[in-house]
């Protein structure tokens, strides 16, 4: 079992603390840091826990980095002892530079000389948005259920126009928290900032158009560093067109993808299989 470290002192540029799990190794070669999706935790993504077990056990290191849209909805510490609400429901897209620079300097500060990046679902497009703002000093890139989030609202989403409208109305009224009137994807509300940042059809997120609804590649094709892509097998159509992804991801020339069958979103019974995938991934190229 891995030494395991909850880090509890780091804060953004901007003076947000978040939480961040650090399974540690003596090695301090490389160190994976993992970028979770949507209202995520790490006690929501178990396979990240057997993944941060397995790649500590093999030297390599593994940093949960939980962002300001962890939960739903929470109450994050300023630095001057004040709270911000945040959350999914308040989280602005772009600010996902800002967390990500904090996981990468505090796996430096923890004497790790090599990093790779992870994202899972809504983390992989913040991934790819990072990469294009910054080119980071990185080794490589693990995408993991990687989605056209912009796609899968616009086909889900029944009332889409009725919501943006909403939400650019109480933006332009000066409530830019006031909560939509209806639930988004069924099961949680979402403030109008965050819904029109999302979804609005100049959004930055907008960066894995896989169901065709913009060509706003720009972003995919400037990682030119090795990729890892996987889904489950049990996952919508969005998620499967990972040769596709390869296809886009025209800088790259070091892409290896697979389908991972007999599982879902989150890797259910699969959790040993995709820990061996990315360690041999890894080993075999740095």
């Amino acid at each position: 079992m891995a030494n395991i470290e909850f880090i509890n002192d780091a804060y953004t540029k901007d003076n947000l603390r978040l939480p961040i799990i650090h399974y540690s190794n003596e090695k301090k070669d490389i160190c994976v840091i993992f970028v979770h999706g949507m209202c995520q935790t790490i006690i929501d993504n178990y396979f990240a826990i057997v993944l941060g077990n397995f790649l500590s056990e093999h030297e390599i290191g593994f940093l949960y980095a939980h962002n300001r849209g962890y939960s739903i909805e929470n109450d994050i510490l300023m630095k001057d002892g004040s709270y911000i609400r945040c959350g999914c429901m308040y989280e602005i897209f772009e600010n996902c530079v800002l967390d990500i620079d904090l996981a990468i300097e505090k796996a430096k500060e923890l004497g790790y000389k090599k990093i790779i990046l992870m994202g899972h679902s809504y983390g992989c497009n913040k991934l790819i948005y990072y990469y294009y703002k910054k080119n980071p000093d990185i080794l490589g890139m693990i995408l993991a259920s990687a989605p056209d989030m912009v796609g899968l609202q616009l086909l889900s989403q029944k009332d889409y126009n009725q919501l943006i409208k909403e939400a650019k109305n109480n933006i332009d009224n000066g409530n830019p928290t006031k909560l939509l009137s209806n639930l988004v994807e069924e099961y949680m509300y979402m403030s109008s900032q965050t819904y029109y940042n999302w979804f609005n059809k100049n959004s930055n997120l907008d960066n894995l158009p896989v169901m065709g609804n913009s060509n706003n590649w720009y972003q995919f094709e400037t990682i030119n560093i090795p990729i890892l892509t996987f889904s489950g097998s049990q996952e919508t159509d969005n998620y499967l067109h990972l040769d596709l992804l390869k296809e886009k991801a025209k800088s790259c020339n070091d892409f290896e993808y697979k389908i991972i069958n007999n599982t879902n979103h989150f890797y259910f019974n699969k959790e040993s299989e995709i820990s061996h995938l990315i360690l041999a991934w890894i080993e075999n190229r740095f």
